[in-house]
């Protein structure tokens, strides 16, 4: 935690933090330090169970309130999401999405788009880490192109009746909702005719199967499973067949979210690699005095502080708020590359003691990989940049 420590009081994030923000990010990396051990973390990873007493601790600590409406028991805003989210990130990736999930997506939407009693019923519940969310958008035939999903709502008197399938869906076990994206209407558009419903969970109907996948074990993934699910119709987020242009703002603010817990990630795998490399002695000397390795590992910092610069710039402008679809997806794509050569190297550079389960740069290794693919891909980031760069 040594390296940690020295880079929490950054000179180069002092144009976007304030003095409280600094402290409460300090404030976050303390609480976890007690509370999310390496050994705690691998324990629950390797056997696939939810971290009840981490969600304790951050529902104590009044992390899921950062963000939310004050009138709601909020507190906070995008910056202090993006500092606290990058120490999250440092710890647990995958506590950190869960956290994302949960707020800064479910709860960012309900805060946009919901109606006055959907907000005061659940908004202030979330607040005390007392209500749990996930977010159904995925689909097996619409996952870079979300908009071609075929997940179908029908409208039958005061209710929706809702039919398909949702894969890769996160933290659906625990969620007493999941805001769904759905067909409501054929429109001549791909676009047209999406709506978000807020289900009830569990609901009649409804199927939660968690994914056996390669990383982040700690909050399962879901296959969600609806057969004729009815789900009533005050349960419309935002307006009906209007959805998917309501969620445009949503996905901008993950990809800020996301890329600021891949940089906490980055860092944390390129720390162990670092104290690994100074500690491990061959022909004589330690490792990190061999310009191979310290070349790499200067190579790797400077990458990580550039993915980081670009997530507090993004997050600044989100906070003002100014467009950010271009630095956000910039953000979001060079993050995830970034974090998965850390982890690459940093595996390299611990030989095999990084291909064993008993360091955690094999979860690094494990977890890296998602970052380029869930939030946008980074072919299709590269594409939303590339439409404002070239025309």
């Amino acid at each position: 935690m040594e390296k940690f420590e020295k880079l929490m009081g950054r000179r180069d994030l002092a144009n976007f933090l304030t003095a409280e923000q600094f402290e409460f990010r300090d404030s976050v990396h303390r609480a976890l330090s007690q509370h999310a051990t390496p050994e705690y973390l691998r324990e629950h990873d390797e056997n696939k169970t939810f971290p009840r007493e981490l969600i304790e601790l951050m529902a104590q600590q009044g992390w899921f309130a950062v963000t939310l409406p004050e009138e709601y028991g909020g507190v906070g805003g995008y910056m202090d999401m993006i500092g606290m989210l990058e120490v999250m990130g440092y710890h647990s990736s995958t506590l950190a999405r869960y956290w994302n999930i949960n707020v800064n997506m479910v709860g960012g939407a309900l805060v946009q788009l919901a109606s006055p009693e959907i907000k005061q019923e659940l908004l202030p519940k979330l607040a005390e880490g007392k209500t749990f969310f996930s977010f159904a958008l995925s689909e097996n035939g619409a996952g870079s192109d979300a908009a071609s999903l075929r997940t179908s709502a029908e409208r039958d008197g005061d209710s929706f009746i809702v039919n398909g399938t949702k894969m890769w869906i996160t933290g659906s076990v625990q969620a007493n909702h999941i805001l769904l994206a759905c067909r409501t209407e054929k429109g001549e558009g791909k676009h047209e005719g999406i709506s978000l419903l807020l289900v009830p969970n569990p609901t009649p109907g409804l199927e939660v199967r968690p994914i056996d996948l390669l990383g982040g074990h700690m909050v399962r993934s879901c296959e969600l499973n609806f057969v004729n699910a009815r789900v009533p119709a005050r349960q419309l987020v935002g307006d009906l067949h209007r959805g998917w242009v309501q969620l445009m703002g949503v996905l901008a603010k993950e990809r800020i979210a996301l890329s600021a817990i891949v940089v906490g990630a980055a860092q944390a795998a390129l720390d162990q690699a670092l104290e690994y490399a100074r500690e491990r002695k061959q022909f004589g000397r330690s490792i990190s005095s061999f310009q191979a390795i310290n070349h790499k590992l200067v190579e790797l910092q400077t990458q990580i502080d550039c993915a980081r610069l670009l997530s507090y710039r993004g997050a600044a402008l989100l906070a003002s708020g100014q467009k950010c679809n271009f630095e956000s997806a910039q953000a979001k794509f060079f993050a995830g590359d970034t974090y998965m050569k850390v982890a690459m190297e940093g595996l390299q550079i611990m030989g095999a003691n990084g291909y064993s389960m008993e360091y955690s740069m094999q979860r690094h290794f494990r977890e890296a990989k998602v970052f380029q693919i869930l939030g946008g891909t980074g072919e299709i980031l590269r594409n939303v940049i590339a439409r404002d760069l070239v025309g």
